[in-house]
């Protein structure tokens, strides 16, 4: 009898993570799915299947900014410590450190900076498009409008995981191309910006260009703000 307890004990323990395993093997299925929609097809892919979506690849996106910020200081902290071994001695060695120490701090600024622009870019595009539809009895839910904010910059995505490749396989050789790719990740992030916001029915009080106007205005202002915070952190 102490044995059938103890058996179906086990059985029910090992239930529990097969059924977490395959709920988390179901939504990466249909996260990719939505993904590569949204890339074909930015304006067409409809409506996400899961409100986390978005998220997620929002989530996605600071994580390969900021991989790729330790990356390229890993690479350039190695590159120090090569140079101060072939000069070699103790002032050589203390210079090298300097350089490092420096170097280690403006990439965790970098890396903050990052993280906060996307949180200033979600909840601008967020806001703006609530200011938008004001009046039309349009209900805005942060959720559905995170996931076509994300799918039309799913693009940004996509070649932020291709600039870390490079790096990966490239090092610090990949920079001037990735500083290329960057510029196309920022152009797109900001068609998404806009197309979020007046996609759709907006209201007559307030004309689309003035809301547009005062939506990139506020993203400026915020970017220098999160810029200076971030150095003075």
């Amino acid at each position: 009898m102490v044995q059938n307890v103890q058996s179906s004990g086990a059985q029910n323990q090992n239930v529990v993570p097969n059924q977490s395993a395959e709920q988390a093997k179901n939504y990466a299925k249909d996260f990719f799915k939505w993904f590569w929609d949204s890339v074909k097809h930015p304006s067409l892919s409809g409506k996400a299947s899961n409100k986390y979506f978005g998220l997620t690849s929002f989530i996605a996106s600071a994580v390969f900014a900021i991989l790729s910020v330790m990356l390229i200081t890993s690479k350039i902290n190695g590159a120090i410590d090569l140079a101060s071994s072939g000069l070699g001695g103790d002032t050589a060695s203390s210079i090298a450190s300097v350089f490092q120490n420096l170097v280690s701090d403006g990439a965790g600024k970098v890396e903050l900076f990052s993280v906060l622009m996307i949180v200033a870019f979600v909840a601008l595009a967020y806001g703006f498009r609530a200011f938008a539809v004001a009046g039309t009895g349009e209900k805005t839910d942060f959720f559905e409008f995170i996931n076509k904010l994300a799918a039309y910059t799913n693009i940004s995505v996509m070649l932020s995981a291709i600039m870390f490749l490079f790096l990966l396989i490239g090092g610090l050789l990949a920079l001037p191309l990735n500083m290329f790719i960057f510029l196309f990740v920022v152009i797109n992030d900001l068609i998404g910006f806009t197309y979020a916001i007046i996609d759709g029915q907006n209201s007559n009080k307030f004309d689309k260009l003035y809301v547009l106007l005062l939506a990139h205005l506020s993203l400026i202002i915020v970017f220098f703000i999160v810029f200076i915070k971030s150095l003075t952190a």
